[in-house]
């Protein structure tokens, strides 16, 4: 994902660094700035010509009536009654959704550099891996246009999702068992509901034949290569001259070197002796980051609109319109 500086011709040295460093920041600043509109759209916020934003409006971020991801949703487990209902639409949304909050983060880290004169890279490195994961969950949901296959990945992805919550439940049902005092009883049958209804979840969802139940890959390093090799063969309208040599060795680069932020691994500092090294590991963060949690939010946004409608709900970040526009197509019969 690194980028080839420019260079001028008889410029000494430092002059030439002092370039790189202007180029570096100035890509990491475009980048910064444009996560927040993508953290607007994950509140159910609209950002207004006048730079400002809405208050949040869930209904109007909804699928539109007859649109993919609304049939996608329709009659999907009727005897589960309200657990079921938005079943795939909410469970795509919610990791860009994370994703998107991720980089605003990020952002604020890297803008806090101007005010401190000192750069965060394992802060701001963390947030763009997390979202960089988080998004390419959403693509891996949605990518196929066959209806069928969409649904089986959202229950493969809610029974691999309760392998990790099973750990939490045990864990709060050992605390709230030793709290004491007046809220006690109301706040463990609170968690006895929830306990019993993903468990009433988890059993329809596993009762289902085998080939209705498509599980993501058991590695998260697999599904963001999965779904950055579907963007390479997606080629994004609004990201396509940012991405000449593609997205998933640029991403893939990341994610590894990212792990270094996150597990505390420490063979990442070799990299990492300047400050113009910092600054090209935060450039390709946000790049990387940056470019699947765009095409996971047009991928959502492609599938939850009515092609009637394309022009009027626009509910996502204006740069992207030609990246929905171009993939509603795809959906719109599947």
């Amino acid at each position: 994902m690194s980028e080839q500086l420019a260079t001028i011709p008889n410029m000494n040295a430092d002059q030439m660094y002092r370039l790189r460093m202007i180029q570096l920041v100035s890509r990491v600043t475009e980048r910064a700035v444009r996560t927040w509109p993508l953290g607007e759209w994950a509140l159910l916020r609209r950002v207004l010509p006048d730079g400002g934003s809405t208050n949040p409006d869930p209904r109007r971020f909804m699928p539109d009536k007859g649109s993919s991801l609304a049939l996608d949703d329709l009659g999907f487990t009727p005897e589960l009654d309200a657990i079921g209902e938005h079943f795939v639409s909410s469970t795509a949304r919610f990791p860009v959704m994370s994703a998107a909050q991720n980089l605003v983060g990020a952002g604020q880290v890297q803008s806090a550099t101007f005010q401190e004169h000192r750069t965060d890279v394992a802060g701001a490195g963390s947030l763009c891996r997390a979202a960089l994961e988080s998004s390419a969950k959403t693509i891996w949901l949605l990518a196929d246009p066959s209806r069928e296959v969409r649904r089986a990945r959202s229950r493969g992805h809610t029974i691999r999702e309760r392998s990790y919550q099973e750990r939490f439940i045990s864990l709060e049902e050992q605390i709230l068992e030793r709290r004491t005092g007046s809220e006690q009883a109301s706040a463990y049958e609170n968690f006895v509901r929830h306990r019993d209804e993903y468990n009433e979840l988890q059993e329809a969802i596993s009762s289902m034949p085998e080939d209705q139940i498509v599980k993501p890959p058991r590695s998260f390093e697999k599904t963001v290569e999965w779904s950055a090799k579907w963007v390479d063969e997606n080629t994004p309208p609004h990201a396509s001259e940012q991405l000449p040599n593609g997205l998933t060795l640029g991403a893939m680069s990341f994610y590894s070197a990212g792990s270094s932020f996150v597990h505390g691994f420490k063979w990442m500092t070799d990299y990492i002796r300047n400050d113009e090294d910092t600054l090209k590991i935060i450039a390709d963060g946000f790049a990387a980051a940056l470019i699947m949690t765009e095409c996971a939010v047009a991928l959502f946004e492609a599938q939850a609109t009515h092609p009637a409608r394309a022009s009027v709900r626009e509910n996502y970040p204006k740069w992207l319109a030609p990246t929905v526009m171009e993939w509603i197509p795809r959906y719109a019969n599947g």
